[in-house]
């Protein structure tokens, strides 16, 4: 028992984690004077993002991502909610950051988010590659990170 309870409290971390997630993209998109994630997310849409070299650099290990912009985004945008989770469920929180972490540094960028190559069903489930790219294409739809569940919940997928 205490087996299953740890995997459902786990599940209810890392859904509650990307629904966070879900939310701040979405209000990064949301046109506001006030709206300083928008700023900083804009970057990501911009298209000197795709000209640069997308691969690792040493400084990608401090979460540091480049821009100060691009790593207040994803700072706020991820790593913000895994540090509240670890408020309420300590060690599943940790889980998450640990991932998060590895995510960002091994993961993301070319290699998953904004890899063309990936199409098909694996993107249903998962907001990688041709899901994401058509985000960038469309950034009405398609909010997702690492999940489309929040999309399709949201009917907010393209």
């Amino acid at each position: 028992m205490p087996l299953l309870q740890g995997l459902l409290t786990f599940s209810a971390a890392w859904l509650l984690w990307l629904g966070l997630a879900y939310g701040i993209h979405r209000l990064a998109h949301w046109p506001a004077r006030w709206n300083r994630l928008q700023r900083w997310h804009a970057h990501h849409h911009s298209p000197q993002y795709f000209l640069r070299p997308q691969r690792f650099r040493w400084h990608h290990l401090l979460l540091c991502f480049g821009s100060t912009a691009e790593t207040l985004d994803i700072w706020v945008t991820l790593t913000l909610p895994a540090l509240l989770i670890c408020l309420i469920w300590p060690v599943q929180g940790t889980v998450l950051l640990a991932f998060h972490y590895a995510y960002e540094i091994l993961c993301s960028d070319a290699r998953l988010d904004h890899n063309p190559g990936l199409q098909g069903p694996l993107t249903r489930v998962f907001a990688w590659g041709d899901y994401h790219l058509r985000h960038h294409s469309n950034p009405s739809c398609n909010y997702g990170l690492i999940l489309t569940l929040w999309d399709r919940l949201f009917a907010t997928a393209c």
